[in-house]
């Protein structure tokens, strides 16, 4: 799969970056890959309109989000 990043700095500009599947050719597990960026970035997104199959989305966003657990869902639909 290719991996595709969402860049926002912090002047609230955004910037989408596709790296190929070639990236996988040498490790198909871990890879390393150094950015250089001339702002400052603030978010950084993976896969953001969801175009591969990633079926787990909550760990593709740093700063990690906190999300609701299922136990806070089932409360808040009890309520």
């Amino acid at each position: 799969m290719p991996v595709i990043i969402e860049w926002t700095y912090k002047d609230g500009t955004k910037e989408i970056e596709r790296i190929p599947a070639e990236i996988w050719r040498s490790d198909e597990m871990v890879v390393t890959k150094v950015f250089m960026k001339d702002k400052e970035v603030v978010k950084i997104v993976l896969d953001p309109n969801e175009e591969t199959s990633d079926i787990k989305t909550d760990d593709n966003v740093f700063p990690r989000v906190a999300a609701p657990s299922k136990f806070d869902e089932l409360k808040k639909k009890s309520n």
